[in-house]
């Protein structure tokens, strides 16, 4: 994740979202990471994941497990 000096732009990160069937909501783990499969490499093998993108633009996902 580059940063451009002196300005809040940002290379696009990733970061894995599991599922709390409990309050029915999408937790994030707060890691970031460079790439998709550095992401999907720390799924937890016990939870439902999803893989979110974070970009400039704002944050979606862009699969699920």
């Amino acid at each position: 994740m580059k940063r451009t000096r002196q300005s809040a732009r940002f290379d696009p990160y990733y970061k894995i979202q599991w599922y709390d069937a409990v309050s029915l909501t999408w937790r994030d783990i707060q890691q970031a990471f460079s790439t998709t499969g550095e992401a999907e490499a720390q799924y937890l093998p016990d939870k439902k994941c999803r893989l979110i993108e974070i970009t400039m633009q704002g944050r979606h996902p862009i699969s699920a497990i």
